[in-house]
């Protein structure tokens, strides 16, 4: 993806520059207040209380594009008060983290009637000497927000873009026929770099289903139905349980209490899917051991307390363990002897948002002394024989319709009983298929990784482009100058021409 442009040629070096820099003639720096209130008033005293007007609240606007979803209404008299108010024209910038740093910043444009009303976490900008697009420009710009990121203030979690910060932070303001220059160039150039970008997302969702028509394979038998006529065995699926049976019956960590509580219902293979010959239904109480985790209460006072790291469902994810952030908890030393994951161990998440419920992956005993918490399952299996990744996959694939069904949604989250997920239903291939199984699936997802790895190189270079260009473009690097151009020193005394005529033409539309 390359786009022709010579004048952003050396700016990604200066991206983090916070200014003021050199400006070209005409143009001057200038705080954000003088040329767009902060939050400013708006009435809706014209407005009929009983009609309806777009709301919008922090989900509607979509990260970095601008874009807003303006399809909910509510009542004129319901959001009167308690809701940020604000009407064509202006632009609006989440405040609050991780929502600013996201880039929740977007002109509003295209209300049916003028005015709207949102969360409370967004600043309102009101475009008085700048253009609109213009100043969503340099707010959505990953340098503005970087420097906003460094000026939170807050409580972790809380954090808010101050508004003092924001009126007096340094604006460059460039002739306003020269705004809408860059504005125009701006959009065809990120016009045309956001085709590269559908292709980036196409190629994505194309990886995404190759992905899990390969686990639906594997797991079904598909994958390896030329090995299977090849390689003829004569051991099966069941030969393989009673094998997982007779270790888990002889294991001194499961109990026959536990076992019997397991199992309280038959597994019924009438609704599940074929399976070849050769292999056998099983559930995962049948072949491991399920155990529930640590819950996390900070007003616990062990007696003999050790500090651990702990998983929580953010790590485990689909075909991953995240550990870019892992907490850490007092427990009783007993207690962490008894949770302590071992590599192999299969994980499941037990809670969260209904389709993220079995979620999970196997844990490889990267960190030592890694437990986890109540809200993740662990599932040792009776046999090594049997590779827990097969195990995983399958959850993580044709187990979603399983998890989907048997979970407890409440009013926030949702949750499956250690119950339930023991009678996850289990495909049980021959030993020997079930290797070449995880061969096929790990030699086929190294050249899925590498090609995800491609794609996120080059979503991070299609990022920086097109910041280069925004920084080319607030340095007066994108488009030629004209000395005709009224300067912006004029447009900050409120007499320009061209300023004028706007603020003349804004007034005609808002009173018709």
């Amino acid at each position: 993806m390359r786009v022709g442009v010579a004048a952003i040629h050396g700016a990604e070096a200066s991206m983090q520059d916070d200014g003021p820099w050199s400006l070209p003639f005409g143009w001057c720096w200038t705080t954000m207040d003088k040329v767009s209130p902060l939050n400013p008033s708006t009435s809706f005293d014209g407005l009929d209380p009983a009609s309806e007007i777009p709301f919008i609240p922090m989900v509607a606007v979509a990260e970095e594009t601008g874009q807003i979803d303006t399809s909910a209404r509510r009542r004129v008299q319901d959001v009167a008060k308690g809701y940020v108010r604000f009407m064509e024209g202006d632009v609006i910038f989440a405040k609050i983290t991780p929502c600013m740093e996201n880039g929740k910043v977007a002109p509003v444009v295209g209300l049916p009637n003028r005015y709207a009303a949102g969360s409370t976490e967004f600043h309102v900008f009101r475009p008085v000497a700048v253009d609109q697009r213009y100043l969503w420009y340099w707010l959505v710009d990953r340098g503005f927000r970087g420097r906003a990121k460094r000026n939170m203030s807050g409580s972790a979690g809380q954090l808010r873009v101050p508004a003092d910060w924001l009126r007096e932070a340094k604006f460059p303001l460039a002739p306003l026929a020269e705004q809408r220059r860059i504005v125009a160039r701006v959009d065809e150039l990120f016009a045309e770099i956001a085709e590269g970008e559908a292709a980036l997302a196409a190629a994505r969702k194309d990886l995404d289903t190759f992905r899990r028509a390969l686990l639906k394979a594997a797991v079904t038998g598909e994958l390896t139905r030329d090995w299977r006529a090849a390689n003829p065995t004569s051991e099966t699926g069941r030969d393989v349980l009673a094998d997982i049976k007779k270790e888990g019956a002889n294991s001194a960590s499961v109990s026959g209490r536990t076992r019997r509580a397991l199992v309280k219902e038959q597994l019924d293979t009438s609704a599940l899917h074929e399976i070849p010959n050769g292999w056998a239904w099983s559930t995962l109480g049948e072949i491991g051991e399920i155990v529930g985790g640590i819950t996390v209460d900070k007003k616990r006072k062990p007696v003999d307390p050790v500090i651990v790291p702990y998983l929580r469902v953010a790590n485990v994810q689909r075909g991953h363990v995240d550990l870019s952030e892992v907490k850490s908890i007092v427990v009783e030393r007993a207690s962490a002897e008894k949770l302590r994951l071992v590599a192999g161990d299969l994980l499941l998440n037990e809670g969260g948002d209904r389709d993220k419920i079995g979620r999970g992956w196997v844990w490889d005993g990267t960190i030592p002394n890694m437990i986890h918490q109540n809200h993740v399952f662990r599932v040792r299996l009776h046999s090594k024989a049997f590779d827990p990744f097969f195990i995983s996959h399958y959850a993580n694939e044709m187990g979603r319709s399983f998890f989907i069904e048997k979970g407890k949604q409440t009013t926030n989250l949702a949750s499956i009983s250690l119950t339930k997920v023991s009678m996850l239903p289990v495909p049980v291939p021959p030993s020997a298929e079930a290797v070449e199984i995880i061969r096929r699936v790990a030699d086929a997802l190294t050249w899925w990784e590498e090609a995800i790895a491609l794609l996120d190189a080059e979503a991070a270079d299609v990022a920086r482009l097109k910041q280069s260009i925004l920084k080319a473009a607030f340095q007066g690097r994108l488009v030629p100058q004209d000395k005709a151009d009224e300067p912006a020193t004029t447009l900050l005394a409120g007499n320009g021409s061209n300023f004028a005529r706007t603020k003349r033409s804004r007034a005609r539309k808002l009173a018709s």
